[in-house]
């Protein structure tokens, strides 16, 4: 018996369907795919861990270098703002490892500050920095008067300097300079030096000889006057008796005539009473090839005063109404203005007394001794100062300036009637102080002044200790305002900072 075997629905409809395919090789490539994404994914994942983590590295070396360029940055301008001292600076550390640089140009000084990691990081950071110089007025004169034609400035007085080395007193306009005292200074003038027989000027003379002592002499010497330095003259030169004498060079021109113990003595190249007898002691300059032989000066300082020229003082005005101090009460026997206002002054202060006529008078029986801790500029008409001190308070060094101004603009003293500065009795000024008038400096009674003067003139009635400081007035000798910022180079301080970036 045949019989027919049976077989599933579905398995025979499969039979029949041409589209039908085996599972297992589908399965395999989907293991496959997913493998492969796995091991993609799981390498990524190790690499991003491997990223990381020197990355971290990285950062932590980076923090370090930065930390430590920063830090030299901060010892850097903590060592300028102590010292001054940054144009040529050099710091270095091992721990925080750093090292810096500062280099100054046109008011600005760099600061390069290289940083190290421990792993071997780097940064370089760089800031810039203002600075500012105080005032120095090397060369500048401590002296200056414009005496002019037949005007003598007499120095029966003493000229001393207040520290190491030579002050230098000028006469710029032509009048003489008699001396019978020890200048310890170099005197330039254009004019003529008489010396009256106990003369001795430290430093060295140049003399013009415009307006020449007895129609003849730029340079005459009497019987025991000495210059210690050089001697150059644009005229005629006498040496007379013994000890008198030039232990510099003289130096004059062809066809000036020469005297020495009052005789002429033609064009020696060497004298026994200059420079030692030493060869060629005497220089004889030809006036076609040699440069000229008179000394140059600056034009008269015309100074009329503003208070813009003062930033950061404080201005008080004296008038006749104002309060507490007016024109009438800051003179006189029982004013407080030295004794209370000047004596309590904290900070840099101009007083503006022009309008008052009478100017400041303290030789009528005024309380005028007082201590001064700031910086005071006093502008009048006219100063008397009669029993009259000003000293510094202790641990200060102020400067005073006392100003009757120039009001014309004309580079020449102009004097009006009374405008004078003049010491009637004893003062003490300790106190750095500039004396300035277009008119005459008039000593009275003598005392001591410590500062500089800048005068049409001087008279000399009575003996007086000039102890020498260089000094300006705004925008005199390259001075800016309050006579400070010359760029002649004095001590420096650091400014604001005014950029900084990371070079690496």
């Amino acid at each position: 018996m045949l019989v027919n075997p049976i077989r599933h629905p579905r398995a025979a409809r499969a039979r029949r369907d041409p589209r039908h395919t085996d599972d297992t090789g589908s399965t395999l490539v989907s293991v496959l795919i997913v493998m492969l994404v796995l091991s993609i994914v799981a390498l990524t994942a190790g690499a991003v861990v491997t990223g990381t983590a020197g990355s971290i590295v990285d950062t932590r070396g980076s923090v370090q270098s930065k930390a430590a360029a920063d830090a030299g940055l901060s010892a850097a301008v903590a060592d300028a703002r102590r010292t001054g001292e940054f144009c040529d600076l050099s710091l270095a550390s091992t721990d925080p490892a750093y090292t810096v640089t500062g280099t100054c140009a046109a008011d600005r000084v760099t600061f390069t500050s290289v940083g190290r990691g421990t792993d071997g990081g780097v940064t370089t950071t760089e800031a810039v920095y203002a600075y500012t110089l105080a005032p120095t007025f090397d060369g500048a004169a401590e002296l200056v008067f414009f005496n002019s034609g037949s005007d003598s400035v007499y120095f029966t007085n003493h000229v001393m300097p207040r520290s190491d080395g030579l002050a230098t007193v000028e006469f710029p306009a032509g009048g003489s300079f008699e001396c019978k005292t020890t200048v310890p200074a170099n005197v330039n003038i254009a004019g003529s030096v008489i010396g009256q027989s106990g003369c001795t000027i430290n430093g060295d003379v140049h003399a013009g000889g415009e307006n020449p002592f007895n129609g003849r002499w730029a340079v005459y010497l009497n019987n025991s006057d000495i210059v210690q330095g050089d001697v150059t003259a644009g005229g005629d030169v006498a040496i007379g008796n013994s000890p008198s004498r030039i232990d510099g060079t003289l130096t004059l021109p062809q066809g000036a005539k020469l005297q020495v113990g009052w005789m002429d003595v033609g064009a020696p190249t060497s004298s026994p009473r200059v420079a030692g007898g030493q060869a060629g002691g005497i220089r004889w300059e030809s006036p076609g090839t040699a440069p000229s032989l008179a000394p140059t000066f600056e034009p008269w300082f015309d100074y009329a005063y503003a208070a813009e020229d003062w930033p950061g003082y404080d201005v008080v005005t004296i008038t006749s109404s104002s309060a507490p101090y007016n024109c009438g009460n800051i003179a006189g026997k029982f004013t407080t203005f030295w004794s209370s206002f000047v004596a309590n002054l904290t900070v840099d202060t101009v007083v503006d007394t022009t309008a008052c006529a009478g100017g400041i008078d303290t030789a009528r029986g005024a309380d005028a001794k007082t201590q001064l801790g700031v910086d005071l500029v006093l502008v009048a008409n006219s100063f008397t100062l009669g029993d009259f001190a000003l000293t510094p308070k202790a641990g200060t060094d102020p400067n005073a300036w006392f100003i009757v101004p120039d009001r014309t603009a004309d580079a020449q003293p102009t004097c009006t009637s009374g405008s004078t500065i003049e010491t009637d009795a004893s003062i003490d000024v300790r106190v750095n102080t500039m004396a300035y008038t277009p008119c005459t400096i008039r000593v009275g009674q003598g005392g001591v002044w410590t500062g500089a003067m800048y005068a049409g003139t001087l008279t000399d009635g009575g003996d007086i200790d000039i102890h020498t400081h260089s000094m300006a007035l705004p925008g005199q000798w390259g001075a800016g305002p309050g006579g400070s910022g010359s760029d002649a180079g004095g001590a420096a301080t650091l400014g604001d900072l005014l950029s900084q970036r990371d070079l690496s």
